[in-house]
């Protein structure tokens, strides 16, 4: 049964937007007649892979525009993630997207959503830095036709700024303040002999101490490590070109090149010693060396436009290399124990050919072929530090503890190697090579007649995943062919307002957990089938707009993350836990208020349940929540632009946003990550061609994790208030720490 909680919140937020509506109303009657150019600019994006209208799209979906990327400073996901309701979105401290959308996806090892950069899917470095962008689009729910799988819980599209063959123009940005952070980008756009071509370029690189600290603290020896005390310390570089122009009468080209280097912070978690009542340490104590994480990547896409009677055809290829290494300590205590290091090689090949109708008919449509290929190397070690060796190569001392009792006679002193006697063992972790490949063929149909429109889609997917465990010497393969329908019916109310009814399927691939200890352990596909009615409409001669939609969504063999301790040391993988069902509602509301000031407020709930038989650890939970589904979220932003003399104008930008409390990853152990609440503000002063502003992000200082989860006690910590899994081992909590306050000043200069 669904839970009280739903029934509470949805007449509360219904009741507010009565509330407000009237108000905005009596606004624009005392201020009279507004100009012509006083509306909220309609915005055009590619959701369904041809440009229209966000009031045109039977679904719900969130816009993220240029100018607001660029004024609010929008340059991690997580500042993507407290922009829209209902989608939970952060960086994992090894640098890889914790995102779900509606409830759907998991965060950890399951991709879940797909992430897009110019219609090509970005699988090895989403979190990479894109700059230079129109807009952000988030899809929200199944995206199983047009986006195939890896989509089942929605898509983030970041879509750059497209090179303008009709005048050149440029932007550089510097920003620095606290935490000695220096960050500059810039970008530039030219045409190119004036025949249609034209070329953009955009750089930046960033670098800042971060606010977690190494104390370094005296170990059981005596000894103290020389880590750097900044461990989150950071730096970042990337860059972009893109040429595009004709290269015949009806044929076209886009190429873009891009780069990026990343070096981080990895897995610098907050720990916990307690299952409530969360301290927020910002400081670690590692061993021998601080985690680290450096990524560098390198891609090209190719994108071709024939012009042809009544059709486009677009072909899309791309190839993505990403190189990664990432070293943890996973005992996280000072002393040299146990530690981990992930070398990571990743290969994407991505080839799309589609075929879009171009003519005003009533009909319209879009077929197409994809392909895709991800191929991965891990050769991934645990380092098992020990001062003694015997005369027979047999290793005691930590390898021994740790293998029996999780280190527990360690803090006896029985075992406390000197710094400089130290030796290091590596044992396999994961040594494997893994390809998923898919290949689909898709097709959707639009039909208006009259004030109605019906739409029909169908894909359908071939998804494999081939893997080979080295350290074991199996290998073994997955094959399976999912079909994707699609459909809606849209009726217009007016030429400003309709009303939708969109359902849905997408699909997680399933895949092979590889181990030193099991060798090759599969999972199933998962699966959902999301119902949703809708409603948008612009109002107020195009100063309003707003949507609410409601959704249902049946989740199947829902993927998540686990980790468990084993004598052989950590092990992660993925399971499918069972099934759930989830009921929400999303609701945003725009208004100009008056030619300087512009208000928007949008908000989210789910309530989510786990139905069936649930099992982990034999444990049955049906009713219980699943993991990362946040209850309530909103946010309000408030954009203020006023001249105060010639050529100056006042600007100011406060954006408040509600995340709400959630389970955290471990479905078999949930922790409740608590709610919060972060505001951020922009406030300066902006000439013709130059814009100088202060910002503050996290303002109130809010304590936060945007991500949390309780973890195998590798730590050798005594379990007294910490948690303990059912099966009896001790666990505590570790969590990704959100952003303390940090102000900043930048300056623009356009040209």
């Amino acid at each position: 049964m669904y839970r009280i909680y739903m029934l509470r919140t949805i007449p509360a937020f219904v009741l507010s937007a009565l509330l407000f509506l009237p108000i905005s109303s009596a606004v624009y009657a005392q201020a009279g007649a507004q100009a012509e150019t006083d509306v909220i600019e309609e915005v055009l994006v590619t959701a369904r892979k041809r440009e229209e209208s966000v009031l045109e799209i039977p679904e719900s979906l969130s816009v993220i525009t240029g100018e607001d990327i660029n004024r609010q400073n929008v340059k991690a996901l997580k500042d993507v993630g407290f922009k829209v309701p209902n989608l939970n979105l952060s960086m994992r401290l090894d640098g890889f997207p914790n995102v779900s959308i509606r409830g759907l996806g998991a965060f950890g090892n399951t991709q879940g959503v797909g992430f897009y950069l110019d219609d090509v899917q970005i699988f090895s470095d989403a979190s990479s830095r894109f700059g230079d962008l129109a807009r952000i689009e988030v899809l929200k729910g199944p995206q199983g036709v047009l986006y195939g799988g890896s989509n089942i819980g929605g898509a983030v599209k970041f879509v750059s700024a497209r090179p303008d063959s009709e005048q050149a123009f440029g932007r550089v940005k510097v920003l620095g303040g606290q935490q000695g952070m220096i960050d500059v980008e810039g970008s530039v756009n030219t045409p190119l002999g004036g025949n249609g071509w034209a070329m953009r370029l955009f750089g930046f690189g960033s670098s800042h101490d971060g606010f977690i600290k190494n104390r370094n603290a005296v170990r059981h020896n005596g000894h103290r490590t020389s880590n750097k005390k900044n461990s989150g310390e950071t730096e970042a570089y990337g860059g972009r070109v893109m040429i595009g122009g004709p290269l015949a009468e009806r044929l076209s080209m886009l190429f873009t090149a891009r780069w990026n280097e990343y070096d981080g912070p990895n897995n610098t978690w907050s720990r916990e010693l307690k299952v409530e009542d969360w301290d927020y340490p910002t400081t670690i104590n590692t061993g021998p060396e601080n985690p680290r994480h450096e990524r560098r990547t390198y891609a090209g896409m190719l994108e071709l436009t024939w012009e042809m009677d009544g059709f486009d055809i677009v072909s899309v290829s791309s190839f993505t290399d990403t190189h990664s290494n990432r070293y943890s300590d996973v005992d996280g205590t000072p002393e040299f124990l146990l530690d981990l290091f992930r070398p990571e090689k990743m290969n994407v090949l991505t080839q799309d050919l589609r075929f879009t109708s171009t003519t005003d008919s009533p009909l319209q449509w879009i077929a197409g072929v994809y392909y895709s290929l991800y191929d991965e190397n891990m050769d991934s070690d645990l380092i098992i530090w020990d001062s003694r060796v015997t005369a027979d190569g047999r290793l005691d001392g930590v390898l021994g503890c740790i293998a029996g009792d999780l280190c527990s006679g360690l803090w006896a002193g029985e075992i406390v190697p000197p710094e400089e006697e130290a030796e290091a063992f590596y044992l396999p972790f994961e040594y494997r090579r893994r390809d998923k490949s898919h290949l689909a063929a898709y097709g959707n149909v639009t039909y208006d007649f009259d004030e109605w429109e019906v739409a029909l889609g169908i894909r359908i997917d071939q998804w494999k995943n081939k893997s080979l465990n080295y350290d074991a010497g199996i290998e073994s393969s997955l094959k399976e062919t999912e079909v994707l329908p699609r459909g809606s019916v849209t009726r217009w109310l007016n030429d400003d307002s309709m009303i939708y009814a969109t359902i849905a399927f997408g699909y997680e691939p399933g895949g092979l957990n590889i181990g030193a200890d099991f060798g090759l352990l599969p999972f199933d596909a998962e699966k959902a089938v999301s119902y949703e009615v809708g409603w948008k409409g612009r109002w107020m001669d195009g100063r309003a707009s707003a949507s609410v939609a409601v959704f249902y969504i049946d989740y199947n063999k829902r993927q998540v993350e686990y980790h468990i301790a084993t004598p052989q040391g950590p092990v992660e993988g993925i399971g499918n836990f069972g099934d759930s069902r989830q009921f929400g509602f999303e609701a945003d509301l725009s208004v100009q208020v008056s030619e300087e000031l512009t208000l928007s407020f949008a908000a989210g709930a789910i309530d989510a349940e786990w139905t069936g038989e649930t099992l982990a650890y034999d444990i049955d939970f049906d009713g219980e929540k699943p993991p990362n589904v946040p209850e309530f979220s909103w946010n309000v932003n408030a954009d203020y632009r006023k001249a105060i003399n010639d050529g100056m104008d006042f600007i100011l930008g406060v954006q408040v946003s509600k995340n709400g409390a959630y389970d955290t990853v471990q479905a078999y152990h949930p922790l409740t990550n608590p709610s919060f609440t972060v505001i951020n503000a922009q406030v300066g002063v902006a000439g013709d061609n130059w814009e100088f502003t202060v910002n503050a992000e996290n303002l109130t200082d809010k304590s936060y994790y945007t991500d949390s989860q309780s973890f195998p006690n590798f730590y050798g910590l005594d379990a007294g208030d910490l948690c303990v899994y059912p099966n009896g081992d001790a666990c505590l909590t570790i969590g990704t720490l959100g952003q303390p306050r940090l102000i900043t000043a930048s300056l623009s200069y356009f040209f």
